[in-house]
């Protein structure tokens, strides 16, 4: 379990319009009761793309980083990561300094 990873959403309810979630906690955490992850949803056009919710690519597709619905789940939830979005930290950390500094 590695900071970006991305999984398949645990909460079977949300995976048509929520389909994956990305963690964003600190791998320095060590045997953590939760881990914080943010839902990626299908990015429908590129002007819902924003710093606060940035679009990034998994598996060819387009999703938008909704950054204000972050959660946290139980660790064991999260299982087999799809890809990594390490590549995408930069956007990822900017989008959460937006929602909580405004800047």
């Amino acid at each position: 379990m590695a900071q970006f990873d991305v999984y398949p959403n645990p909460l079977e309810e949300l995976r048509a319009t929520h389909p994956y979630v990305v963690q964003v906690q600190s791998h320095f955490l060590k045997r953590p009761v939760a881990v914080m992850a943010i839902p990626l949803a299908p990015l429908d056009t590129a002007q819902h793309a924003t710093v606060l919710n940035p679009m990034l690519e998994v598996a060819g597709q387009a999703f938008v980083l909704e950054t204000l619905a972050i959660g946290s789940f139980e660790p064991g939830e999260l299982r087999s990561p799809l890809t990594h979005l390490g590549q995408d930290a930069q956007a990822i950390w900017d989008a959460l300094d937006f929602a909580l500094h405004g800047y």
